[in-house]
């Protein structure tokens, strides 16, 4: 009895964030954070070298969309932690986004006071810090989607 190649084909159970056979709304959710972290960055430095309050709600905007998107991911990373049989390769990616996270959230409160002190001093190193930590966590995550590829 000859067997169907559908048999042999394997089987997904649900979708999957790493190796060939990912869902594709997780790594399209993984760029908002980063990016919005950047501009917010690149924005504060304009506030300082112009002192125009445009920059300062622009970098307000920017905090308010990577924290939507970095927390529609990082839910989206939760689910996946807890179905993945080898937590290792998304756990330092998740730290790593988990603490960029956080930092923009305090910097977020911080761009809500009134005018320089608002950017300058702290609101600028917390959007550094931030940025430095959501590229650091897209390092590992395409870390971990290039080692799933070559295992899988």
């Amino acid at each position: 009895m000859a067997r169907s190649s559908a048999t042999n084909a394997p089987r997904l159970i649900g979708p999957r964030l790493l190796g060939p056979r990912a869902h594709p709304l997780y790594p399209a959710l993984l760029p908002i954070p980063i990016i919005c972290f950047l501009g917010a960055l690149l924005t504060d430095l304009a506030y300082i070298a112009s002192a125009q309050m445009m920059w300062l709600d622009f970098s307000s905007w920017l905090l308010l969309a990577g924290l939507v998107g970095g927390g529609l991911a990082g839910a989206l990373l939760i689910v996946e932690l807890v179905r993945a049989r080898d937590r290792r390769a998304l756990s330092a990616h998740f730290v790593f986004l988990l603490a960029a996270w956080i930092v923009e959230v305090f910097n977020s409160f911080i761009h809500g006071r009134d005018g320089w002190t608002a950017v300058v001093p702290t609101g600028l190193f917390l959007s550094m810090l931030a940025t430095v930590l959501a590229l650091i966590a897209g390092w590992f995550w395409q870390s971990a989607t290039r080692r799933s590829a070559e295992i899988v």
